[in-house]
């Protein structure tokens, strides 16, 4: 509970910023409709590779539909902005201890390595769940405004975002394991977060670097399989689930036997 209030104010800063991003997106939906009559036309102009990137490709998203808007306009912001939450969070959240020279007083007290490492996780969890939860309550107030609530669609473009900040918090969370100062934590975990995204632009661009979509969180819970297929790809869920079960296990393995520095 105490490490939960200590990040208190930086979960609602973080999903205000979230929550209205997405808003914004929903609320500029009725302001473009009256265009979308001349989408096709103007799409044409450009090549299928850069269509491919926004999911705007053949078999992709419908931006004339209020789903296929927010999959293309609004999603992505999602995911990027609580992405670099989950990285922040995940990065500092047991790093700090170190180098804000607190975690001696910690130790001090008679709770283990263990409870530490899976008290701090269970924290970036709620976390994670408020900030999605809150867009959720965004999106499900858009869709009854707008008449179109598909259930399935507000559940996964509320929560799939949950299983890619998961992987950016546990994969940050383990770095931090080796990492003890927090600023350069953030840096690696802000990297990993855009750079991950780089490599999903890369991999849509052409065909011969498309194997690298199996390696980035964000073609794990993309809008297209959202709203055209109303899933997340099981082989997406099993690697997601992998790497952040390895990541954790991991983090919880080092820091039972790391030299702490106090």
């Amino acid at each position: 509970m105490t490490e939960f209030k200590r990040n208190f104010k930086s979960l609602i800063l973080w999903s205000v910023i979230v929550a209205g991003t997405a808003a914004l997106m929903l609320m500029l939906f009725p302001a473009f409709e009256d265009a979308f009559s001349n989408i096709e036309e103007f799409l044409s102009m450009y090549p299928p590779e850069f269509l491919e990137i926004f999911g705007m490709g053949e078999g992709g998203l419908d931006m004339s539909t209020f789903y296929g808007w927010f999959g293309v306009e609004g999603y992505l912001f999602v995911n990027l902005i609580g992405g670099s939450f989950a990285a922040i969070l995940g990065g500092s959240i047991l790093s700090k201890e170190e180098d804000d020279k607190t975690i001696e007083f910690l130790l001090s007290k008679p709770i283990s390595r263990t409870q530490i490492v899976f008290g701090k996780i269970m924290v970036i969890i709620l976390n994670l769940l408020i900030l999605n939860s809150l867009v959720a309550l965004v999106l499900m107030a858009a869709f009854v405004i707008y008449g179109d609530v598909n259930m399935t669609i507000w559940f996964l473009y509320s929560y799939a975002p949950f299983v890619l900040q998961m992987i950016f918090a546990s994969i940050s969370f383990l770095i931090s394991v080796f990492v003890t100062k927090s600023r350069r934590v953030l840096s690696i975990a802000l990297g990993l977060v855009i750079g991950m995204y780089v490599i999903d632009l890369i991999s849509k661009l052409t065909d011969e670097f498309e194997y690298l979509k199996y390696i980035s969180p964000y073609e794990f819970v993309n809008a297209v399989s959202i709203v055209n297929d109303q899933m997340i790809k099981p082989l997406y869920l099993v690697i997601s689930l992998g790497i952040i079960a390895i990541s954790l296990l991991l983090s919880w393995y080092f820091y039972k036997k790391k030299d702490i520095t106090a």
